[in-house]
């Protein structure tokens, strides 16, 4: 590899219960249920080999056994910038039963997510905000790797192609899913998104 290109390789956690059951996850902090352990383990196969020359994690449990299992001798950086979004009051809540003002806060942060927010929750420009100030701290070369959640991949992705303006969900990212960057001189490749081939009948979809 390059001395002066960076590889990045974001990895979305494996699947909780929480997302199962279609709750507001955000920095709640569930552990991973069997479907996600499973899927962490296929993950270990596709990419444990590689070598890592830093490896950072969000600190919720999801994302560090994640990591553990995917590279166990890893040296992993906890990095609490790298959280899901906040979703203040809704956290913990069922996605389908949040009503009246709920669900009126709930329509207007999903038509725009950057200048609405839950209830004492964040909005994904400040999510995009804490993204940025992690990516210009970051090695200028290597392969370097991140546990993370799919609201921080996507404001990842946001920051090398610009907001999308009235298409909010513009990128998927699936549970397990692998994404990657390549950062170098020339400014930032998005070189893969949403690579899910490795996890077979254990994909799951976005939730």
């Amino acid at each position: 590899m390059s001395d002066n290109v960076l590889e990045l390789w974001l990895v979305r956690h494996g699947e909780t219960l929480w997302n199962r059951e279609g709750r507001a996850l955000g920095q709640s902090d569930p552990p991973l249920n069997e479907l996600g352990i499973q899927q962490a383990e296929r993950l270990a196969k596709r990419i444990g080999h590689l070598r890592f020359d830093a490896v950072y994690a969000s600190d919720l449990s999801r994302t560090r056994y994640t990591s553990r299992l995917v590279l166990p001798a890893a040296d992993v950086k906890l990095e609490p910038r790298l959280r899901e979004i906040d979703f203040g009051a809704w956290e913990g809540k069922y996605w389908r039963e949040l009503e009246g003002a709920d669900k009126r806060a709930l329509d207007a942060w999903f038509e725009d997510p950057y200048r609405n927010r839950a209830p004492e929750g964040e909005s994904y420009e400040d999510l995009l905000g804490r993204v940025r100030a992690w990516l210009g701290e970051l090695p200028p070369s290597g392969r370097a790797i991140a546990f993370t959640h799919g609201g921080t991949i996507r404001s990842a992705l946001y920051h090398v192609t610009g907001l999308p303006h009235g298409q909010s969900w513009r990128f998927q990212v699936d549970i397990g899913s692998v994404s990657k960057l390549v950062i170098g001189d020339m400014g930032i490749i998005v070189s893969k998104v949403n690579d899910t081939s490795h996890l077979g009948d254990l994909q799951t979809g976005p939730h």
